[in-house]
């Protein structure tokens, strides 16, 4: 970098790595040349002189300036300038970006390379690699006690059984959903995405969500000693009433012999009646559900088992199943060391009335990613919004 005097400090200095400022919020960059581009470049992981690596930070920059103009610029007469979407080599977004004073280019140049700075996170993020396997081992937990029943609805039997309404899955959210998510978390990449995989349960009524509660640590679906407290958000029951009404309760006491006119009391009394404030300030007040985040202790094959097995297969469908023992296949895999890792998913469980309205109005889905889209826009086009002020 260019030093211009005896002392100077870069923003990167003093709004970042002093200030805990987030990368993507400052206004620009420092780099005055193509070969500062270059070497900034290289350093941050991708060396332009080699074609692969050259190739994939240019669709890197081809799926941002698309997802810029189709998902930010949504209903918006904004359009990114031709200088800038049609661009052939990236670098020059480096320059352009730190122009002084800031001009539109230097501005809409900061917006698609803060998209694909949050990108390159996403793309190699070594846990979505494996996430396949993953998912059938976190899944497989709760499917070993789950039947569907005639009616549609759903039971989960163990030593004992509770009815639930619906089940539903959290798969992996698409690149896209995971970029507009980064994009809007305050930390952007340094913000851990906790909801990759999750499983949403619909309960009749809050006593059915604490059964619910019951049966997962009962038959160690997952435990209380793999629970993030800080990521647990109880919008639902009364903690301290619960305790309370507890300790009343007789030794006889079975929720099947309630009425619906008692469960409903029993239901009004413990439910939460202050709200506590949302962690996801993207959500709606409308929104209410028992939310927390397990982690889940995965474990894979080394990367040399499916080789082998492959191996293994082809000796035996050639007829020489004794090859494999010949080269020691089995000896092989069995010495291949697994990899283990801790890897978060999200459970959420809700009342039926509570489900109906997160499906509709201010709670619904598509107006929680509309409010998303609403913080990304504003964060990415400074400057550039008619209604804000340029920094």
């Amino acid at each position: 970098m260019l030093i211009t005097n005896n002392f100077s400090l870069s923003n990167e200095i003093t709004h970042v790595v002093l200030g805990g400022r987030v990368f993507i919020d400052q206004d620009g960059l420092d780099i005055t040349s193509y070969a500062q581009a270059q070497d900034f470049a290289l350093n941050y992981g991708f060396d332009m002189n080699l074609p692969h690596q050259r190739a994939k930070v240019v669709k890197i920059f081809k799926d941002s300036v698309t997802f810029l103009q189709n998902v930010v610029l949504e209903g918006t007469d904004l359009e990114i300038p031709t200088k800038v979407s049609k661009l052939r080599d990236p670098l020059n977004l480096l320059v352009w970006a730190s122009a002084k004073p800031r001009n539109d280019i230097a501005k809409w140049s900061c917006a698609v390379l803060c998209i694909m700075h949050t990108l390159f996170y996403i793309d190699n993020n070594i846990f979505l690699r494996f996430l396949p396997d993953i998912q059938h081992q976190i899944f497989e937990r709760y499917e070993r006690y789950l039947i569907q029943e005639q009616d549609g609805g759903w039971l989960f039997k163990g030593d004992y059984e509770v009815s639930v309404l619906d089940v539903k899955r959290k798969e992996s959210k698409n690149r896209y959903s995971l970029l507009l998510k980064l994009l809007q978390k305050s930390e952007n990449v340094a913000e851990t995405i906790y909801d990759h995989i999750g499983i949403r349960v619909v309960a009749e009524d809050l006593l059915d969500v604490l059964l619910l509660l019951r049966f997962f640590i009962d038959h160690n679906v997952f435990q209380a000693a793999h629970i993030k407290p800080s990521r647990t958000r109880n919008l639902m029951i009364d903690v301290k009433l619960l305790e309370e009404w507890l300790k009343m309760l007789p030794d006889s006491f079975s929720v099947k012999d309630l009425t619906p006119v008692e469960r409903q009391t029993i239901c009004e009394k413990l439910a939460q009646r202050i709200g506590q404030p949302a962690v996801n300030p993207y959500s709606s007040r409308d929104y209410t559900a028992l939310q927390f985040t397990v982690n889940t202790l995965m474990r894979l094959p080394g990367s040399g088992v499916p080789a082998l097995e492959k191996n293994r297969k082809n000796f035996k469908k050639g007829g020489n199943p004794e090859m494999s023992n010949r080269f020691h296949i089995p000896e092989l895999i069995q010495a291949q060391e697994e990899y283990t890792f801790f890897f978060p998913h999200e459970v959420q469980i809700m009342e039926k009335a509570d489900f109906y309205n997160s499906r509709l109005g201010p709670a619904s889905h598509s107006e929680y990613k509309n409010r998303q889209r609403e913080a990304v826009r504003k964060r990415l086009l400074r400057g550039i919004l008619p209604q804000e002020v340029t920094c």
